[in-house]
């Protein structure tokens, strides 16, 4: 498929930002590949915070089972009986609170990286909203502009007017989060 680009009406110097990414025999200057690259798939709960959640609910579960078995420990030592009855509700709940940092720490990491406390896109169906106008996004080499050919998110659309590579970012969130994509009705967060 041969796009034309509407500034330049160049067609054999017009790709998906996708393959442009992708193309090893004519590679995108570093700056150029850095305002093009899509911000990875956002996610919920980090591996590691998922790891601390097992982990303090296995230990509870043992602490269950110690606390319902009715054994009790032949030491008369007080504290040594609450250690042996509790302590693994204990460490759950220090793993469980160790948990739950990792995860807000995560989050907090992420907002400040984006520079705004309104980071957007917040929700995975948003990112979806910005993926979709990415992967329909062209590129034409020639002028350094990205566009949206005619009919590129959904058919009978109008072509965008091309803009320079530079205002990618802003541009292709503005249209996936204003619903601002041509001859497509306006949508809300």
């Amino acid at each position: 498929m041969s796009t034309t680009c509407p500034t330049c009406a160049a067609a054999d110097e017009t790709v998906p930002v996708r393959n442009a990414l992708l193309d090893s025999d004519r590679p995108l200057d570093p700056q150029t590949r850095a305002l093009l690259t899509m911000d990875p798939e956002p996610k919920g709960t980090s591996g590691a915070a998922i790891t601390l959640f097992v982990l303090a609910g296995l230990l509870g579960l043992l602490g269950l089972r110690t606390l319902l078995s009715g054994d009790n420990a032949e030491v008369d030592d007080a504290a040594y009986q609450f250690g042996y009855h509790y302590g693994a509700f204990l460490i759950a709940a220090v793993l469980l609170g160790v948990g739950l940092a990792v995860h807000f720490g995560g989050r907090s990491r992420r907002s400040r990286r984006s520079g705004t406390a309104d980071q957007w896109p917040r929700t995975y169906e948003q990112w979806q909203q910005l993926h979709e106008v990415w992967r329909a996004t062209w590129l034409c080499r020639r002028c350094r502009a990205v566009f949206l050919p005619a009919a590129s998110l959904r058919p009978g659309s109008a072509a965008s007017p091309a803009v320079p590579a530079e205002q990618f970012p802003q541009w292709s969130m503005a249209i996936a989060r204003q619903g601002d994509r041509p001859g497509a009705p306006a949508t809300s967060d």
